[in-house]
């Protein structure tokens, strides 16, 4: 059920993204100030798991950006045990290629991973348990932007090499306000 709720709430914020989206025009010339706005789906191929993923990027200057991102994993619960899993980077982007509706860009990202597992020790004579452990990851990785009119379309590898080490796939729509 959980699952579902969160499946909801991003598709809402994928139909609320495509109706702005909607009001802006094709770019793929960026200048000092442009913002954008990001949701989409990562996964993280060491939890084997899936997540949602919302973002913003600044533009430095015609080709560096910087930007954010929150990842909420969307992390099995089981028999009593709760897990959260979050991420939190802030990102760097250099644009290597910018022509026609496709940029090719590096990243460099500095990351606050989070999780937290939770039961009840009920049986065992206890009580609620918890164990959260919270990390620092550096990483590194690429991504490819293709400008369809109004809304870009995104996926970025990326791997933190320290931190929660893990190799992550990102895919999502972005638009420019």
């Amino acid at each position: 059920m959980k699952q579902v709720r969160q499946f909801a709430m991003f598709i809402s914020i994928l139909i609320i993204t495509g109706l702005f989206a909607s009001q802006a025009s094709a770019q793929t010339n960026f200048e000092r100030g442009q913002i954008g706005v990001n949701a989409g789906f990562a996964y993280g191929f060491t939890i084997e798991e899936p997540g949602i993923r919302v973002g913003a990027t600044y533009f430095l200057s015609e080709d560096m950006r910087v930007g954010a991102d929150l990842t909420y994993w969307l992390v099995d619960s089981y028999s009593g045990v709760n897990v959260t899993y979050l991420e939190f980077n802030g990102n760097f982007h250099y644009l290597f290629h910018q022509e026609d509706e496709l940029i090719i860009y590096g990243i460099g990202a500095l990351g606050l991973h989070y999780a937290d597992v939770s039961y009840d020790s009920g049986e065992w004579g206890g009580g609620p348990v918890s164990h959260s452990d919270t990390e620092l990851g550096l990483g590194i990785g690429g991504g490819i932007e293709y400008s369809l009119g109004g809304v870009s379309i995104f996926a970025e590898p990326k791997l933190f090499l320290s931190g929660f080490d893990q190799l992550k796939f990102n895919a999502g729509v972005r638009f420019y306000l």
